[in-house]
């Protein structure tokens, strides 16, 4: 749920700070999570960070409070958006919803919550090209 981080909380940092950071060879990863406050509440700096990760080949996750539909509105004005759900490998949507919690599945809070990966994230923002 977006609104439950504040805007103003965290420090600045540029985004290949947060890249070597992430990658810095001392911790050992497999794959890299982008989540909370809200990864699309900042598209541009996310949209770098996701090329710097994706650039050394590690699986990319984000998880959204949005929905793909409203992600998928925003992409078609937002060239940030498009960026960032071609270039990750699975996406969780929805907003957390305490009372779906229990038997929510793999990877997800709640049970609202939809996995998307890379080849349908693809097929729906070619869907944005078709008249």
């Amino acid at each position: 749920m977006p609104e439950t981080h504040p805007f103003a909380g965290g420090r600045l940092l540029p985004v290949c700070r947060v890249a070597d950071l992430l990658m810095d060879p001392a911790y050992g990863r497999d794959s890299v999570s982008i989540l909370g406050g809200e990864p699309f509440d900042q598209p541009d700096g996310v949209a770098g960070l996701v090329a710097l990760v994706g650039d050394r080949k590690l699986p990319i996750t984000v998880y959204s409070g949005h929905t793909l539909e409203t992600l998928l509105r925003r992409a078609a004005r937002k060239p940030s958006v498009r960026r960032i759900l071609g270039a990750i490998d699975l996406l969780i949507d929805g907003p957390f919803i305490e009372g779906a919690a229990d038997g929510a599945g793999a990877y997800r809070g709640s049970r609202n919550q939809r996995l998307w990966t890379r080849a349908q994230l693809h097929d729906a923002l070619a869907g944005l090209d078709r008249p």
